[in-house]
Parts: C-alpha cells; structure tokens; sequence
C-alpha cells in the first residue's frame, strides 16, 4: 500500500462475523461511490478488518481531505449500524473524536470519564485530551 504513494487512513473496525461479506460489498460500493480506493485485510476471524482508505493529496488538498472525512462517516455508521465498532485494537483516538459519541453510549462516556477521574484527579496524564 505505501508504493501507491497514497495516504493510508487505516482504520481497525470490527463487525460481526456474520456481517463480514456485507463488509466488504460495503466498501466496494464506498470506492465506487466516492472514487478513494479501499483495501480491507486483517483479522477475519474475529471481525476486525483493516479498511484502509487510500486518499491521493490528503494533506494537502481540503477537498481530498473533506471527500476523505465523508467515506470515513459513512464506514464508521455503516459498521455501528450493524452492529460492530469503529475500533478493534487501535482505540478511540484524537482522529476518532468527531465519532466517540456515536460509538460510545453515554453511559459508557460516563464510565470513561470516572476512569479518567480516578486515575488522574489532577488531570496531569494526558492533558487536554477529550475524556
């Protein structure tokens, strides 16, 4: 993937098993849709697939950037829809803010910010982070 010169946003969703062919037609369709490429490889087995979206001028172009973002909300709510989650192993990132609230309920923001609390009553480890 790094030969095709493109920026790789790699993202580590999961689905259900069960979801992973509906996963893939999905990610065609996206390509298709918005003209990035995408490549999906990884851990079948437990439903977390790498879909990388493979973006030409990321950085440099707000365009490419914007058409980049919108491929990315559509995957994230497609894979909620069905069940799964936008994160596997990676976690839920300061590239993955805008979603946290889709993909965490609120009770479970609640529990990330006690943890936060308790680990952390200063707010030295991490700060100005969004939990």
């Amino acid at each position: 993937l790094r030969a095709t010169g493109l920026i790789k946003l790699n993202e580590d969703i999961v689905v259900p098993r069960s979801k992973l062919v509906d996963l893939v037609n999905f990610a065609r369709q996206l390509q298709d849709d918005t003209g990035i490429d995408v490549a999906c490889f990884g851990h079948a087995g437990d439903g977390n697939i790498h879909t990388n979206l493979m973006v030409a001028n990321y950085h440099d172009d707000p365009v490419a950037r914007e058409r980049a973002d919108v491929a990315l909300d559509k995957l994230f709510h497609w894979v909620l829809s069905v069940g799964g989650a936008i994160t596997g192993e990676h976690g839920i990132g300061l590239a993955k803010k805008r979603w946290f609230g889709d993909a965490v309920s609120p009770v479970g923001q609640q529990v990330h910010r006690a943890l936060k609390q308790a680990y952390d009553p200063k707010g030295i480890l991490n700060p100005g982070k969004f939990v």
